[in-house]
């Protein structure tokens, strides 16, 4: 169930960050429309929206746009570039909803 666009560029570090995803128990979907993040994850009872970006890229100015508004909404938006900071994220959220229950 991907939301596809045409010609969508993917960032090379996405695939492993996937993978790693889906072995930690993630719901993942790549999304592929203008601005969105690239990634729709379900994890501990929450949607997480996630961009990936490789190397030291950083946020095109329409994705920097959604990413204001999104938290202007509450709704946060994590920028990841390895599977390090997928990790940290991750456990974040785990400490986060422990934290609420």
């Amino acid at each position: 169930m991907s939301i596809h666009r045409h010609n969508a560029r993917r960032d090379a570090s996405e695939p492993a960050i996937v993978e790693y995803l889906q072995a930690r128990g993630a719901l993942v979907e790549r999304v592929s429309a203008r601005a969105l993040p690239d990634l729709l994850v379900g994890w501990c009872g929450r949607w997480i929206l996630l961009e990936v970006k490789t190397g030291d890229a950083g946020l095109k100015p329409s994705q920097a746009d959604f990413h204001s508004r999104a938290l202007a909404k509450g709704l946060p938006v994590y920028v990841v570039h390895n599977i390090d900071r997928v990790g940290e994220m991750l456990d974040r959220i785990v400490r986060l909803t422990r934290g609420r229950d």
